[in-house]
């Protein structure tokens, strides 16, 4: 504690020097008023977009420094007092290089494409970021520069379409008014706004309206200004999407030998409605809401692991406005409500004052009962509870804010809150401060007491301070986390508990304009050390980092260090190596391959072992329509005596994008473990192999009128059998319907 106290003094020293951040002056673009709507085809007319203030984007930030782009494009800025237009007319002086697919939304990271980002609340805290290909594909995500944070996974309802010419390509785009949040006013507004052009060739280069400065660390601190925006026409905000769900699934028993056992086709409904009270203020409601996994979570490997592995959210009553209960530490993942009946959210912003409010009731509880070398998933399936998360945040002086988080989750015999407070302060251009301190008070039932060895009551806290140093040459990361044995945060994703961290890194970049055979090299040396609460040592590592830019869009990144270890009784000097390399030899495909050699303590076993695993990854456009997406991860692990096992994944997905709404994919993963049972210290299966395929054929409208229907099957093989027997097979169908009355 007496390191806390020392820390804490610090960061109050640090708010007396906040006042004096200041950056360079930014250029301001008008927005004008038009009358009549552009038909957004793709086709930028000059007659529909007569009236559009133009912008010029044509200065490379990466991995040129503001430097004049190789090639030039023009944005186009308009608005209807409902709908924010914007257009790019992208110069290329070869078209036929341009890399433009169908694919999914959200999925063109590896084509040309044009971004714009609006910042509605001008806070330099939060920003909205849509992006589309030369062929009208879309994606967006929300931009969170405090937490340094993008959720990719939030939607919204807009149109978009683009064509390719014969001078390089055209986009146009209609973002409606009533997608985004701010705050109305009847005279002119100003958002913060960037307009990007993303154009991989040889290099990714990144191309904006502005220049970046590499000694400032906060991005939209450093974006232009549009000013307009007066007197938007008050719009009914509100959008209903019910949706509904049919399955039909099958079960055997292979141990049983018995037959299928068919289930009656399982129909199921919900709904989710978004009001915008007014245009910063939003309620959300839900009923039942969807999480029939259409869309398979992605394949990890899973062996010789401790602690639980983690998936993302994908529930649309649960992305909107999900980053208003951001925080450094991750204390609320609402993936954890596993099964909720209902659920009511409320998130705002009024001037410095932003705030959530969510309640749900789960029908299951689940969560991760962590501990300091492993963490497991605990599970009351017949246990009901009441879920409720308040958020507030204050911002306080250029870039910074403070503020306070509670989560309370409770049942029958069970209750879990933690309640939070959290600062992040930015006292120079370059330097940023975040600091968070929790307390958790917890009651478990019987069940949980007796399959995890713990008290009826837990309650301890959580502490953490971060300091980073961002500049156009050298990265630093100072970082101190203090968390007890008995913290729990049963809404969040904190899988480790009773310890303390402390962790330094400096880094060092060189950099040039792509004129060198690497456009970038970054070097970084990193200390950690972790004990636990009692002070007992539990590692001490010393790591390497290297990353390295070069031509066709290449990246390797190495990692090599070593670790003094402790399990189960025993030290083990770990030694590890690490080389990833990914790059694009041709348009259209992709390659990877990582190789990691490393002595590395074998949990199940209390020794140490040697591992060697390899992971080629493949992505492959067949020309605009067929995507090929193929990775593999193999792993042999060796031990005095032979080989303790070998372990293959393998995740493939091929995919015909009909258009920019329709796709049919066939996806298969497939897991194949083998053991040596003689070199473990308890019975094991020998093999143990998983296989599991989907074929999905989806329709969207847009990121809510969706359609899918498809196929999914499992099974497994262990030493009871000769090949891999199925369990389950399923028939399913979905439906949901954005209704914008």
């Amino acid at each position: 504690m007496n390191t806390l106290a020392r820390c804490a003094r610090f960061f109050l020293l640090v708010l007396t020097l906040l006042p004096a951040l200041t950056y360079a002056q930014l250029s301001t673009y008008d927005v004008p008023r038009i009358n009549s709507e552009p038909v957004i085809d793709g086709n930028v007319d000059d007659a529909e977009w007569a009236a559009a203030t133009r912008v010029p984007v044509n200065i490379e930030f990466a991995p040129g420094d503001s430097i004049p782009a190789p090639v030039n494009a023009t944005g186009l800025l308009m608005e209807d007092g409902e709908v924010l237009y914007i257009a790019f007319i992208a110069e290329d002086p070869d078209p036929d290089q341009i890399r433009a697919y169908y694919s999914d939304r959200d999925s063109l990271w590896d084509d040309d494409y044009v971004e714009v980002v609006l910042d509605t609340f001008n806070d330099e805290r939060r920003a909205y970021q849509f992006y589309v290909n030369p062929l009208g594909i879309q994606a967006d995500s929300i931009q969170d520069d405090l937490n340094n944070r993008e959720d990719g996974s939030w939607n919204a309802i807009w149109d978009s379409a683009g064509q390719i010419t014969e001078n390089g390509y055209m986009v146009e785009m209609a973002i409606p008014f009533k997608q985004l949040r701010f705050t109305t006013s009847d005279t002119d507004q100003q958002w913060g706004l960037d307009l990007i052009r993303h154009y991989p060739r040889n290099r990714e280069h990144r191309i904006s309206i502005a220049g970046r400065d590499r000694d400032v660390s906060c991005y939209l601190c450093q974006i232009s200004k549009a000013e307009g925006f007066a007197d938007l026409e008050r719009s009914r905000n509100l959008e209903v999407i019910p949706t509904i769900t049919a399955t039909s699934i099958q079960t055997r028993d292979p141990y049983a030998n018995t037959g299928w056992q068919s289930d009656d086709i399982d129909p199921d409904g919900g709904i989710d409605v978004r009001w915008g009270i007014n245009q910063d203020l939003y309620l959300n409601a839900t009923i039942n809401p969807d999480f029939s996994q259409v869309e398979a979570d992605s394949a990890q490997l899973d062996i010789n692991n401790t602690f639980s592995l983690y998936f993302p959210e994908r529930r649309t009553f649960f992305l909107d406005g999900a980053d208003y209960f951001n925080s450094a530490q991750n204390i609320v993942h609402t993936r954890n409500i596993a099964d909720p009946s209902y659920g009511a959210k409320l998130t705002g912003k009024s001037g410095d004052h932003s705030f959530g409010l969510l309640s749900a009731r789960d029908e299951t509880t689940s969560f991760l009962m962590p501990g300091n070398l492993s963490s497991r998933l605990a599970a009351l399936p017949d246990l009901e509870s009441d879920v409720s998360i308040a958020r507030y945040r204050y911002d306080v002086f250029e870039n910074s804010s403070i503020g306070a988080l509670v989560t309370d989750r409770r049942g029958d015999g069970y209750s879990n809150t933690v309640t939070s407070l959290d600062a992040v302060l930015r006292p120079t251009a370059s330097d940023v401060f975040t600091i968070q301190t929790m307390r958790s008070s917890s009651d478990y039932p019987n069940e949980i007491q007796n399959r995890f060895s713990q008290a009826a009551h837990l309650s301890d806290s959580y502490h953490y301070l971060d300091y980073r140093h961002n500049d156009r040459r050298w990265d630093v990361w100072i970082a101190y986390t203090d968390v007890g044995a008995d913290f729990r945060a049963d809404l969040g994703f904190i899988s480790r508990v009773d310890y303390d961290y402390f962790v330094t890194r400096v880094g060092h970049s060189w950099r040039n304009d792509g004129e060198n055979f690497f456009s970038r090299i970054r070097v970084a040396l990193d200390y950690d050390i972790t004990h636990d609460q009692s002070g007992f040592e539990l590692e001490e590592e010393f790591e390497v980092f290297l990353n390295m830019n070069g031509p066709m869009q290449s990246r390797i990144d190495g990692l090599f260090g070593g670790s003094k270890t402790y399990w189960n009784g025993q030290y083990f000097d770990e030694q590890f190596n690490q080389l990833s390399l990914n790059f694009s030899p041709s348009p259209g495909l992709e390659l990877g391959m990582m190789v990691r050699v490393e002595d590395v303590v074998d949990f199940a076993n209390t020794r140490l072992g040697r591992s060697v695993r390899v992971g080629p990854e493949i992505g492959w456009q067949l020309g605009r329509h067929i995507e090929i997406d193929v990775e593999f991860q193999h792993q042999n692990f060796d031990v005095d005596g032979g080989r303790l096992f070998t372990a293959k994944l393998t995740d493939a997905e091929f995919t015909y994008q009909f258009n920019a709404r329709s796709f049919l994919r066939f996806t298969a993963q497939y897991i194949d473990n083998d053991r040596n049972p003689d070199l473990y210290v308890r019975p094991v299966q020998s093999r143990n192999r998983e296989l599991t395929t989907q074929l999905l054929y989806s329709y969207k409208v847009n990121a809510a009128t969706r359609f899918f229907v498809g196929y999914s099957d499992a099974g497994f093989q262990d030493d009871a059998f000769e090949s891999i027997e199925q369990t389950s097979r399923a028939f399913f169908a979905k439906f949901s319907y954005a209704w914008q009355p």
